[in-house]
C-alpha cells in the first residue's frame, strides 16, 4: 500500500471578490492518477460563472450547502442542492453556466475534474439524487463507468462515492477495479485511515491496495474518488 497525504493547509488558496477556493489538484498542473482537479469552493450570494466552454473533461459537482443553478447548451437546466452529485461530460465541447441560486446565502461545493477515457464523446449532463440515510455508515456509489447499482455514468474507469460516518463506526472501502487508487476527502469531522487522522479539509490518496478501513472519531462526511493510476501522481 502506498499513499499521499494532503492536509487542508497544503491546498492552494485563492480568494477574489465573489469566490473563495481551496485547490487540492489543478487541471493540467497536478493530479492523482486520472483525478486532475479538486476544488473546494464557496461562492457569494447571486454570483457565479457565466456561459463558458469546456472540452474533453469529466466535471462533477458535490454540494455541501446552498444551491447552484446550472444551464448548458445540451438543453439541461436546473438547480443542484445537497444530496445530489452532478456530472458533466464535456466531450466534443459544451457551454455552461453555474451560479449561486440564492440571493442571500453562500453556496459551498466541491468541483472535481477527471480526465476522460474516450475523447470527443457526445456532451452529456446528469444528476444523481439520494436521501441522507442512503449514505449513513455505508459507501454510496454515485458515478461509475457502467451505471452499476443505479449510479450515473462517467466517461472513465472511475467511481465517485459518498458516505456519512457516525462517531465510533467504521467502513471498508473496496476498490472497484484492481490497480485503481482512491482519493478520500474528509469534508467534516475526524476519521482515521491507515493510522492517519484526517480533519475537515484533509485527504488521503491511497493506491496499490485492494481495500482500506475508515474509522470515524467524530461524525464525518466523506468523498471517495476512485481512479486509474496510469498517469502517476503530481502534487
Amino acid at each position: 500500500m502506498k499513499y499521499i497525504l494532503k492536509r487542508s493547509s497544503d491546498r492552494m488558496h485563492k480568494k477574489d471578490a465573489w469566490k473563495e477556493s481551496w485547490y487540492a489538484f489543478v487541471p493540467y498542473q497536478s493530479h492523482f492518477g486520472e483525478l486532475c482537479g479538486f476544488a473546494d469552493d464557496i461562492v457569494n450570494a447571486g454570483k457565479g460563472f457565466g456561459m463558458h466552454p469546456h472540452q474533453n473533461m469529466e466535471i462533477s459537482t458535490i454540494v455541501l450547502s446552498g444551491a447552484q443553478a446550472h444551464k448548458d447548451d445540451t438543453g439541461s437546466e436546473g438547480v443542484l442542492t445537497q444530496n445530489s452529485v452532478q456530472t458533466m461530460s464535456a466531450g466534443t465541447g459544451i457551454m455552461h453556466s453555474e451560479f449561486n441560486a440564492s440571493a442571500s446565502e453562500e453556496f459551498h461545493s466541491y468541483q472535481i475534474w477527471v480526465y476522460p477515457k474516450k475523447q470527443n464523446v457526445l456532451p452529456r449532463h446528469a444528476k444523481f439524487d439520494y436521501q441522507p440515510e442512503d449514505k449513513l455508515n455505508k459507501v454510496l456509489l454515485a458515478l461509475s463507468p457502467d451505471e452499476r447499482g443505479q449510479s450515473n455514468l462517467i466517461n472513465q474507469d472511475a467511481f465517485f462515492s459518498v458516505s456519512k460516518l457516525q462517531a465510533g463506526e467504521s467502513i471498508v472501502y473496496k476498490m472497484n477495479i484492481s490497480g485503481n487508487g482512491v482519493y478520500v476527502h474528509c469534508g467534516s469531522g475526524t476519521v482515521e485511515i491507515i493510522d492517519k487522522h484526517l480533519l475537515a479539509g484533509d485527504a488521503l490518496g491511497i493506491y496499490e491496495t485492494d481495500q482500506i478501513t475508515i474509522l470515524a472519531h467524530e461524525d464525518a462526511d466523506l468523498i471517495f474518488v476512485e481512479v486509474p493510476m496510469q498517469k502517476g501522481i503530481t502534487i
